[in-house]
């Protein structure tokens, strides 16, 4: 075997299936757990994976598990040695692949998502050939939950790129590329809107009609909802006879949103700053701080950035932009430079640039000596601030808490930013923000609030262990902020959430009404009550407004936790089928909400999906090894008010496997 046979580069296919391509042809390899390990790596290459968690990967439940990676290891290496390539590397305790000798079609498809060009966008597009490992299925549930995890995820970005595209080339490529969007994914409601407004612009209203009424059929039976308020609107354009516009960049962010589902992803314009002092130095100053926050912005995924215009070129609230069309932004940012001395004053603001109207604004002070880290600091508030606001905008829900000093109100930024992410990582984090927000404002109503909702929802996702003072400290910091503004609505939502972690429903549901009386439109406040109306028997009720939740939260990154209202709903009314349905995707959406797993493993049990539910038992343990029928409530799920829900809950985890003690 020559050198150049030992490090030749090996094409890994894993859209689609799995296929290894080397230099002289398909490289094979023994068994299913090999190739199993062998698409694990590629996925990240350059990454060496500890023994062990390759071990747990592939045989969490064998007490052998360790000798088995050995042998499967020496089998790999014998393989490859036939194919004439040794790509396999071993460091201490760690496995990984040469990195210099493996090449994917993921990494090409990923890395092309940044093209500029239409034809550049297209190529990186076709090397979408397929669902990510496509009929591999390992029988190994944390395997195959990544698997499975990895496949929305990859599937995701192929669509909004498609759908990119789409807005990009011509209305007829555009309405195939529509077509094809809605054979990767037919509940996907963007899709049906895409080839809406395709159709119009190519002069077919008739079939633009049909597919409305194909879409509204969908969602209806797929999801028991109706159209969203942005499909609506384009169906009473037609109806009315109005023109509808080419479609331009609505691209869809997928962060915590069930397969199937999405939501617009805001475009954002960064125009330039203005430098009212004409100070030529501050020129520069300007242009670096555009740049920082147009970068700082397009790590977010949530968003499109645009940048290069400035804000003369939007006109008057009610004008047309002067731009092309996929150009337009939704939201403009932009801001002015002033300086005193040494003394700098950057003033931004966002702007809806439909209706004219400021979204959000801000001032920050520094010395002029400290330029970059006043760059970086003002670049970070932006994007927690910009983020935070458009998610209440989406929710029509204005802010009545005091933001306080600009210290706290970074700090409480951070904190929900992380609050938001909801993973076991996060929350502790989110915790620990929201107390030196605290420490600095004892009084802050903002802060209070939420350390409040990161300790409960930390708690509900076994980011933080279950104790009667923290649920209680929790309670008090929501009840101290629902006193000091008693019309805040996210308040009473979390007080009502502190109240639910202490098995008191009734107060809960106060709250949740009242939160509802103040803001009708909040999902957050539907979501909820369905919940507690879920705990306390009330089917009915709790399907009719966790839908309406839905509805109202247009597929925004808790949309997750609204569809885990609906799997309690279903299962305390015996529709075990459809919690099952519901239970999949809430755990496709956030595969580390414990809540989550527990149903879809009480769920598979009910319906006598045995190794279904043994797996998703397994899927519990694999992330809280501490788990049992014991500690599962109140550490992890809300009991229900009625015992027969609450013994049939435990009954079905105890049939999936959920150990006792």
């Amino acid at each position: 075997m020559t050198t150049s046979d030992i490090t030749a580069r090996l094409r890994f296919s894993l859209f689609g299936g799995f296929r290894i391509e080397g230099r002289h042809g398909q490289v094979r390899l023994t068994g299913k757990r090999g190739p199993a390990i062998i698409a694990y790596l590629a996925r990240y290459p350059g990454m060496m994976a500890p023994r062990e968690k390759l071990a747990d990967l592939l045989w969490s439940d064998s007490q052998h598990s360790r000798n088995s990676l050995r042998q499967t290891l020496s089998l790999l290496r014998r393989d490859f040695s036939q194919a004439g390539v040794a790509i396999l590397q071993a460091r201490n305790d760690t496995i990984g692949l040469d990195a210099n000798a493996v090449e994917t079609d993921v990494e090409d498809f990923e890395a092309g998502l940044a093209a500029r060009s239409p034809q550049e966008l297209e190529m990186a597009v076709g090397a979408y050939s397929g669902p990510f490992l496509d009929g591999f299925f390992l029988d190994s549930g944390p395997f195959d939950d990544w698997v499975a995890s990895e496949r929305d995820r990859l599937l995701n970005r192929a669509l909004e790129s498609l759908e990119k595209l789409a807005c990009l080339v011509d209305p007829q490529s555009g309405l195939a590329l529509a077509d094809r969007l809605l054979a990767m994914e037919p509940t996907r409601e963007a899709s049906y809107r895409l080839k809406i407004e395709l159709l119009v612009a190519y002069g077919q209203r008739d079939r633009a009609m049909r597919t409305y009424e194909a879409c509204a059929s969908m969602l209806k039976k797929e999801f028991g909802v109706g159209v969203s308020p942005e499909t609506q609107a384009l169906w009473q354009s037609m109806m009315s006879g109005g023109n509808v516009a080419r479609p331009t960049l609505h691209l869809h962010s997928t962060t915590g949103v069930p397969a199937g589902q999405h939501r617009a992803r805001p475009s954002i314009k960064v125009a330039n700053f203005v430098n009212v002092t004409d100070d030529l130095a501050d020129d520069y100053f300007a242009r670096g701080l555009v740049q920082d926050i147009s970068t700082a912005l397009s790590e977010v995924s949530d968003y499109v950035v645009l940048s290069g215009f400035s804000p003369a070129e939007y006109g008057d609230p009610g004008d047309e932009p002067n731009i092309p069309g996929p150009l337009r932004a939704r939201y403009v940012l932009s801001g002015s430079i002033q300086r005193s001395h040494n003394d700098l004053r950057v003033n931004v603001q966002l702007m809806d640039a439909a209706s004219g109207h400021n979204v959000w604004a801000q001032k920050f002070d520094s010395r002029s000596e400290n330029a970059l880290e006043f760059q970086d600091r003002i670049a970070q508030s932006v994007v927690l601030a910009v983020t935070l606001e458009l998610q209440l905008s989406n929710w029509k829900v204005r802010d009545k808490s005091p933001p306080g000093p600009p210290e706290v109100r970074r700090l409480v930024n951070e904190a929900l930013m992380k609050y938001f992410e909801m993973t076991r990582e996060s929350l502790p984090i989110a915790v620990e923000l929201a107390e030196n927000a605290l420490a600095i404002a004892p009084d802050n109503a903002r802060a209070k609030r939420t350390l409040s909702i990161a300790i409960t929802v930390g708690v509900a996702f076994g980011a933080l262990p279950w104790k009667a003072e923290q649920i209680e400290r929790a309670l008090e910091l929501a009840q101290a902020a629902v006193r000091a503004v008693p019309d805040d609505e996210i308040a009473r939502c979390i007080l009502a959430f502190a109240f639910e972690c202490s098995g008191r429903i009734e107060e809960a549901i106060v709250e949740c009404r009242h939160a509802i009386d103040l803001n009708p439109s909040y999902p957050t406040a539907r979501g909820d009550i369905a919940m507690l109306y879920a705990l306390r028997g009330q089917v009915k009720e709790a399907i009719r407004e966790a839908q309406e939740g839905i509805r109202l939260g247009t597929h925004d990154v808790i949309d997750f936790w609204r569809h885990h209202s609906l799997v309690m709903a279903y299962f305390a009314g015996g529709n075990d089928r459809r919690a099952l349905e519901v239970a999949r995707k809430v755990v496709r959406a956030k595969p580390d909400f414990v809540r989550g797993a527990l149903y879809w493993a009480a769920a598979a049990a009910a319906t006598g999906n045995k190794e279904e539910a043994i797996r998703a038992v397994h899927h519990c343990l694999s992330q809280l090894p501490y788990l049992n029928r014991g500690n599962v409530s109140p550490g992890f799920v809300p009991r229900y008010v009625m015992d027969q829900h609450h013994s049939r809950f435990l009954d079905m985890l105890s049939m999936a496997g959920l150990p006792d003690s």
